[in-house]
């Protein structure tokens, strides 16, 4: 195991789901962490989790998906520590729905938090990482289903996992021809634990689901209900990012469905139907992670 004591880790979308179970081990690890998130109140409570464990947290809330939101942040990280070791672009939200009836604004802010957030992340701490001379790693969080056949009702969500997907496989590249002591881990999870449809639901988004996307949701919540917890799945990233991994899979059900778009691909075939993807995976329902 690698010596985590002492060492910054910086996580955003920290309130909930993943974020928390990441900022709640990197704590136990001995690591100075640095929990960003919208929900002041959900911080708080993180917060006092983690001190009541012994452990060392600075909770700041942030909007990723304000580039101005994000410098302070950076700004306010290395001028209190310092350096940062880890940085982990984590906040998402998940937008379902038929793609012609989201509005412009559900699409945007869709964009803004999942892949505007990574991006903003980047160009504020990575500079800054670069110049600190020591190693550290920038940790993306995409999704499964960023890798699986985009299928209905989920274009608007697997679509900004796709993207994070391609931009965490260039700035791979281009730290390396950089010979940086920066590297890259992508996150591509399936269920994980979480009230990721939260913000959706405060925001409104629900009110153009018909019965079928309404169905899918009900699938989609089940198994998220039902995924692993966010404090295994946590451990087991820390373990990919000591091992140098680039890819982060960790539900080892979806790997099957993910060769079904390779295989598509390949042979100039149709996008496969939801029932045939079902057919190479328990899981194969969307991967909402």
């Amino acid at each position: 195991m690698a010596d985590w004591q002492n060492k910054i880790a910086v996580i955003t979308g920290a309130s909930r789901g993943i974020g928390a179970g990441l900022a709640t081990h990197c704590a136990e690890l001995g690591m100075q962490v640095v929990a960003a998130a919208t929900n002041l109140d959900k911080l708080k409570a993180l917060e006092s989790s983690i001190v009541s464990s012994g452990g060392s947290v600075l909770t700041v809330q942030t909007d990723v998906a304000d580039p101005d939101a994000v410098e302070s942040l950076a700004d306010l990280v290395f001028e209190c520590f310092g350096e940062v070791h880890l940085l982990f672009n984590n906040a998402g939200v998940l937008v379902d729905g038929k793609s012609w009836e989201r509005s412009y604004e559900d699409w945007r802010w869709s964009y803004e938090v999942n892949v505007l957030g990574v991006v903003n992340g980047i160009r504020s701490f990575v500079p800054r990482m670069l110049a600190q001379g020591e190693p550290g790693r920038v940790v993306n969080t995409a999704s499964a289903g960023g890798l699986m056949p985009a299928v209905s009702y989920m274009g608007v969500y697997q679509s900004t996992k796709a993207a994070v997907i391609a931009i965490s496989e260039a700035l791979y590249q281009e730290l390396a021809l950089e010979e940086a002591p920066v590297s890259v881990s992508l996150l591509c999870p399936g269920d994980v634990a979480s009230d990721i449809y939260e913000r959706p639901k405060q925001r409104g988004c629900d009110a153009v689901l018909g019965d079928a996307e309404l169905a899918l949701r009900d699938t989609v919540s089940t198994m998220i209900e039902q995924g692993m917890s966010a404090a295994e799945y946590a451990e087991r990233v820390l373990r990919a990012i000591e091992a140098d991994k680039f890819w982060v899979i960790t539900h080892e059900d979806f790997k099957p469905m993910l060769q079904v778009r390779s295989q598509s691909v390949l042979n100039e075939t149709n996008p496969p139907t939801m029932a045939e993807i079902m057919q190479h995976g328990k899981n194969a329902a969307y991967a909402a992670a």
